[in-house]
Order: structure tokens, then sequence, then C-alpha cells
């Protein structure tokens, strides 16, 4: 490490993994940081042996990889990282209370673990640690040593649809929640989206974005849920990944977002999260919507729309990020 032969640490990290010597990957991990400090730029071997640590390693490095939370560029948090290979009961007497320690359960909770026994003082997320009845348990991504498999979801076979007048825009909050899906791959990457929300149905709303053509299809509620919260938890094609945990607290947000529940009838924020039961009907009154223009996109894409037939309200998003 005082040479900074990058190459030869990643070697080095590399065979210990395969002997399992976690030892001396915690080893390089420590020593690379402080020999950043030097000036040898070896931060990627630091950040590659945290993440096989959370990763592959018994529960106790991998906590500690956690809770030293530094990486600079891995491929995902390492709270998602160590709770996709590891059940709460093994990370749980190794992780010490705090911030880091609520973000792991959630991350539990997000693939379908019930944790609705836990409480945290500090919890920066605040979502219930039990997946209500109405939320899809997340099926990926795939983490491994060097990569992360997280495709865009297929999105099925769309049918023609008559592509209207445009709505006109109104102010709304859901445009803002809509977009805050997708805000790491406009910030980090480069990505683009704009969102509308207009006094009419779900092809006025997406007539408003200016499409050359219509192609929808109806989707469940927890369909539209899951992609919200895959596409809040993705990094784009360039930005750094958010996690499963925080992909669904963006889905939360904005489905709470777009059915009023985050203000109360004073005008003032209600409070948070808001009770399971009644967003899950609210979301359940909603009419869910995937579209295209007649071509699917490529990279990376969320094209929603959503209507509530109550108010006459609807809403479109349009997300892409072709990472070229």
């Amino acid at each position: 490490m005082l040479k900074g032969d990058l190459d030869g640490l990643l070697r080095l990290i590399d065979e210990a993994c395969s002997a399992g010597d976690w030892s001396t990957v915690e080893q390089v991990a420590e020593r690379s940081r402080l020999a950043v400090e030097r000036g040898h730029q070896v931060w990627p071997a630091a950040d590659h042996s945290d993440h096989r640590l959370a990763l592959q390693a018994p529960a106790a490095f991998s906590a500690r990889a956690v809770c030293r939370d530094a990486t600079r560029f891995g491929i995902a948090p390492l709270a998602e990282v160590a709770a996709s290979d590891h059940a709460w009961v093994d990370l749980a007497d190794h992780l010490p209370d705090g911030p880091l320690r609520a973000t792991v359960a959630h991350e539990r909770v997000a693939r379908g673990e019930d944790l609705s026994s836990l409480t945290f003082d500090t919890d920066p997320l605040g979502l219930p640690l039990r997946l209500a009845t109405w939320e899809p348990a997340c099926d990926g991504p795939v983490i491994g040593p060097y990569a992360i498999e997280d495709p865009v979801p297929p999105t099925g076979p769309l049918v023609v649809a008559d592509l209207p007048d445009a709505g006109t825009p109104l102010v709304d909050p859901g445009v803002e929640a809509l977009r805050d899906l997708v805000r790491t791959w406009s910030t980090e990457s480069d990505g683009t989206s704009r969102a509308v929300c207009v006094q009419g149905t779900v092809p006025e709303a997406v007539a408003a974005l200016g499409p050359s053509g219509l192609r929808v299809r109806r989707i469940d509620p927890d369909e539209a849920l899951g992609r919200m919260a895959w596409a809040a938890a993705s990094g784009g094609a360039h930005g750094r990944r958010r996690g499963a945990a925080r992909g669904r607290f963006e889905a939360w947000w904005c489905a709470a977002t777009l059915v009023g529940l985050l203000d109360d009838a004073s005008g003032d924020e209600a409070p948070w999260p808001p009770d399971p039961d009644e967003l899950g009907d609210a979301v359940g009154e909603l009419r869910w919507w995937l579209w295209d223009d007649g071509h699917v996109p490529q990279g990376w894409h969320l094209q929603m729309a959503v209507e509530d037939p109550a108010d006459g309200l609807a809403w479109a998003l349009e997300a892409v990020d072709r990472g070229e």
C-alpha cells in the first residue's frame, strides 16, 4: 500500500476473498484509506474491500464495513449490499444504534423480512418495518462482487390508443413527487425527466408531454409501486444507486403526495408515515398506466401515468436515461 500498487491490492483482495481470509480484506480496506491521506490514490481498493466484506464475509465483518460507511463510488450502498445476503438476526448484534442500523433493517424489510417488533430511536426513513399487504417485495437487484444486475422492468404489451388534445397543466405537488423518483438519473447521470398534472384523463396528461403517438397498458397498483420503488432505488446509467430502502421510501412519498395524505385539513404537514391501510386504500382507487409514444426507449426509463377519477386529475411522467 505504501507503493500505491492498486492492481496489486485488487489481486490481493480477490485472493483473500477466495481463501475466506476476511481479516486481510478488512486490513486492506482500513489501510488503503489511510494511504489516501499520504497521496496514494488507492481508494478503489478500499471501496472494493468494503463491498466484498459487506456482501460475502460473515456478519461481524459485513456489519463493520457498513459502519465504516466510507465508500466513494461503490456500486450500491453498503447497507443494501449487506442486507442482500445476510438476515437481520445475523447482523443485528454487530450494528450499533443509529441511522445505519435502521437503514439495514429497512433494506431487509424491502426484501420481505418482517421486523415490525423493532423500534429505532434514530430512523432516517420512518417507514413501517413490515411490508403492507399492497406492497410488492423487492425482487432484486442481484448484487455481485463486481457488478449489480438491476435491469429495467419490461413494459409488457402496450396497445395503441387515441392521442387527444393536451390537458391544461396544473400546479400540483405530485409533479415534483413523480420527478423525485428519478432525481438521481438527472442530477448524477445524463437522464431527463418531465412530469405534468392536468384536469382530465391519462391520455390528456400524456398528450401534455407532447408525444407523437400513444400506447398504453393498465397496471395494478402493486406493479406501479414496484416500478416507482425500482426507479427511485436506481442510479440510472451513471449515478450512485440509492438502495431498495430509499426506493421504497420515495414510492411511499410519491403515492402519499398523489392521494393528498401529506397535508392535513389545517394545511400543516401530516405525520409521517401515513397510515398504511389508508394509503393502500387510496392508492387502490387510482388508475395506473404505463405508456410510450410507440417506441420503447433505450436505457433506463419510466413512463407512467396515473388518474384520480374521483377528483378528475391525471398525472404523467416521462423519465429516460440512455447512458450515452
